[in-house]
C-alpha cells in the first residue's frame, strides 16, 4: 500500500486574519506613542515664539539704542506701552502686576496673550498666559490649555530673564512636558 503524503503550502484563512487582527491591536495601542502631533504642535509653535520673542528684542535694543536708553536702566514707548530697560532691553520687574507684564509682552512680542489674573477667570481668553516670578523677576509664557499642569517642574513654556548678568536676556524653551 502506498501513502502519499500531501505538503501543506501556505496559511489558512484563519491564520491570515489573526495576523491581521493582531497587527492592527499593536497599531492602535503603539501609533499614538510614536506620533503625538498634539505635543509636537506644541513644541514647535514655542520655538516660534521664542523666535519672535528673540526678534522683538533686537527691535527694542535698537529703539533703545537710538534713544539712548541702551546704558543702565531706563525706558521707552514702544507699541504704546512704556516698556522699562536695562541695558536697552526689556527689565522685568517681578513686583508689577501681572497685568501690567502681559501689557509689555504684547507690546514687543505681539502675541495673543492674557494675564495670569485673567486667564484663571477665563480660560478661553487667550491661547497664551503670561505669569511671573516675582522672586527671580522671570516671565513665563503657558499655553492657556495648561493652566491646571502649571506648577513649579512643569516643562511646557518659555521663561524670559532680565538681562543682569549677561549682555542680552536668556530666552529658554522648556517644552519636556508638552
Amino acid at each position: 500500500m502506498i501513502l502519499s503524503k500531501t505538503a501543506k503550502n501556505g496559511f489558512t484563512l484563519i491564520e491570515l486574519v489573526v495576523v491581521i487582527i493582531v497587527l492592527g491591536i499593536l497599531a492602535v495601542i503603539a501609533l499614538p506613542k510614536f506620533v503625538n502631533f498634539h505635543a509636537d504642535s506644541k513644541v514647535a509653535v514655542l520655538d516660534g515664539i521664542a523666535g519672535a520673542m528673540k526678534s522683538g528684542l533686537d527691535l527694542v535694543h535698537s529703539k533703545a539704542v537710538i534713544e539712548g536708553e541702551n546704558v543702565g536702566s531706563g525706558s521707552i514707548e514702544y507699541a504704546g506701552v512704556t516698556i522699562p530697560l536695562y541695558n536697552g532691553y526689556p527689565a522685568v520687574d517681578g513686583n508689577d502686576s501681572f497685568d501690567e507684564l502681559n501689557r509689555q509682552v504684547r507690546a514687543w512680542l505681539d502675541i495673543d496673550s492674557v494675564s495670569l489674573t485673567t486667564i484663571k477667570l477665563d480660560n478661553d481668553a487667550a491661547p497664551f498666559f503670561v505669569d511671573k516670578s516675582t522672586a527671580n523677576n522671570h516671565i513665563y509664557i503657558f499655553f492657556s490649555e495648561d493652566l491646571n499642569d502649571k506648577s513649579v517642574s512643569f516643562n511646557c513654556h518659555i521663561r524670559y530673564e532680565n538681562a543682569i548678568n549677561a549682555t542680552e536676556p536668556v530666552i529658554t524653551v522648556k517644552h519636556s512636558d508638552c
